[in-house]
């Protein structure tokens, strides 16, 4: 299905989830007053991999921020990309992580600016895999039709768009549409979001779908925490190399903020908090993401 969502259904899920998962706030001695017209400095992230440990150092970084640009810094976790983006767009968020799909998104329909994006050893992009069971007869995207398969989320790069455009190519006659890959019958049998990347993977190993799709660091992260094992997994496909996640800032904001905001993250430099000692935060390219803008309107995705 395309990515449609109303807004009132995104902002009430946005707001609930806030409030659900609760707010992580760096506390900045003094900074009552401030010159840039917001009283905290608001984060969301999207769904993902969070552990105790990570939900910790993430903590830790928004208090550091909070010192940095010197008010207080909160975050909280969105339940999906499109509610990351509209939380942007409402003005309930400042910066946000996103998948680079749901950034194209966000910077068409909330203002958003790509700051930064994680990198190792200076080069920063992933990839998007499909998976299937090890004991299953699935060798190739050929061999995917009619059988059921786990997308991620509807705006995600990794998990639906690239993976979607991938196997419409692999069937030219076929003319399969966008709409055609999601719906029951069409291609597959029957096709499912599973909601996060770990859900994708786990869905196919538990064996409730035949396939699914998944980022390569969510496969590589789910074997390496013991949640699945690579035995019982094989990768079909694997797509080119997709441009990194950006965190994302409203353009509206006071430069000064801004410039605050990138100076703190190029410079953060804690080995934990990133996952590896080679891992920084560089400067994002907006210009990387323009294909991905043309993905969406060869296929007249919408919100």
């Amino acid at each position: 299905m395309k990515c449609r969502r109303l807004a009132a259904i995104l902002m009430a899920a946005a707001m609930t989830v806030g409030t659900l998962a609760g707010c992580s706030q760096g506390q900045a001695a003094g900074q009552e007053d401030n010159p840039y017209g917001i009283d905290e400095f608001v984060m969301v992230l999207i769904p993902g991999e969070e552990t105790e440990k990570s939900v910790q150092l993430r903590d830790n970084m928004a208090e550091e921020m909070s010192e940095a640009i010197g008010i207080p810094v909160t975050t909280y976790r969105a339940t999906d990309y499109s509610a990351a983006v509209e939380a942007m767009r409402t003005g309930q968020a400042h910066l946000a992580l996103l998948g680079p799909f749901s950034y194209v998104t966000a910077r068409e329909r909330a203002g958003a600016e790509c700051l930064v994006v994680q990198a190792t050893n200076g080069e920063s992009g992933y990839q998007s895999y499909i998976v299937a069971r090890s004991d299953s007869d699935i060798e190739s995207l050929a061999d995917l039709e009619g059988k059921t398969f786990a997308f991620v989320d509807p705006e995600s790069t990794s998990g639906n768009v690239i993976p979607t455009d991938e196997i419409i190519n692999e069937f030219p006659e076929k003319e399969l549409t966008f709409d055609d890959v999601h719906a029951e019958g069409k291609f597959f049998a029957s096709a499912m979001y599973a909601g996060s990347h770990p859900a994708s993977i786990q869905a196919v190993v538990q064996g409730n779908v035949d396939a699914g799709a998944v980022t390569n660091t969510t496969y590589e992260n789910q074997i390496e925490a013991g949640n699945v094992n690579e035995e019982d997994l094989k990768v079909i496909w694997e797509s080119p190399v997709i441009p990194g996640s950006p965190l994302a800032i409203q353009k509206d904001l006071p430069q000064e903020l801004k410039d605050k905001v990138k100076e703190f993250l190029l410079a953060y430099d804690d080995a934990e908090y990133f996952g590896d000692p080679n891992s920084r935060y560089i400067e994002a390219n907006d210009e990387d993401y323009d294909y991905l803008e043309e993905l969406k309107d060869k296929y007249g995705l919408t919100d």
